[in-house]
């Protein structure tokens, strides 16, 4: 694990954002905050912007690509995305234009120091992704911005040592809430987001297929909260048997509530 680190740095509704490197081999996936949020916070973990090689893109929603434009204006990286998606990112990134590189599901992009696998995930954009990393043998995944777990997605995070695994919202907390019922439909739909207890039904079947460190990602800020998004999964975890910790210490797998702006180290 020398030199492996994965993180979040954002996760919530309202941007989201998570680095990985592999020894000098810096990248992110997403950058839905302001690229100077970003700067601060890869600050924190003694790195910068300047350091990354390349950015993925899940999909073109704001809170994924907020930071994009100043990113590729002021630095020259590629940027992979699905290519659905290119439209809507460069409407809100121009910049992003000559950096874009098509991503298409289940075919591999490999880099110095990581091969980077997309798979689709089924969420109300034109195109949007998940990620299998493999860093040189030990992988890590991310499932976020789907409305329930496929089969693909499935396959691809069953076998990571580490997920980022969406635990969006709290259906009463959702139902019950002021947002317009269109909006609770399209968040409840089977292209929204998962709930905490389509969350808790699947990390159970993450740590039996070799999670050692699950990661609850995506929280919305007025339908959820970590205490409730934490309990859901715990509870399903352990009545499955498995031995959860808080942090890295004993235990057969470590879960955590990334914050929404915050680092939570992942691996």
């Amino acid at each position: 694990m020398d030199g492996k680190k994965v993180y979040t740095l954002f996760s919530s509704s309202d941007g989201n954002c998570v680095y990985f490197k592999n020894g000098k081999n810096e990248y992110l996936i997403d950058c839905g905050v302001s690229a100077r949020s970003c700067e601060a916070a890869l600050n924190s973990l003694g790195t910068s912007l300047a350091k990354i090689k390349a950015v993925f893109i899940t999909h073109e929603h704001t809170d994924h690509i907020r930071g994009l434009e100043m990113l590729c204006k002021h630095f020259l990286l590629p940027v992979y995305a699905p290519a659905a998606s290119f439209k809507g990112i460069t409407a809100c990134a121009p910049h992003a234009a000559c950096f874009l590189r098509p991503l298409q599901p289940d075919a591999a992009v490999t880099l110095d120091g990581a091969t980077v696998t997309p798979f689709a995930t089924p969420h109300d954009s034109a195109a949007s992704c998940g990620f299998c990393v493999d860093l040189d043998g030990v992988k890590f995944g991310l499932g976020t911005d789907m409305g329930y777990v496929t089969k693909s997605a499935a396959r691809a995070l069953g076998g990571c040592r580490a997920v980022i695994i969406e635990s969006n919202h709290d259906i009463e907390m959702l139902k019950n809430g002021d947002y317009p019922q269109s909006v609770k439909a399209r968040i409840l739909g089977s292209r929204g987001h998962l709930s905490n207890d389509a969350c808790a039904a699947f990390v159970p079947y993450l740590a039996q297929t070799g999670a050692v460190s699950l990661v609850l990602a995506h929280l919305s800020p007025r339908n959820n909260t970590p205490r409730a998004a934490f309990a859901a999964s715990f509870s399903s975890l352990t009545e499955k048997g498995a031995a959860v910790r808080a942090d890295f210490g004993e235990g057969d797998v470590r879960l955590a509530v990334a914050p929404a702006c915050g680092i939570c180290e992942v691996m």
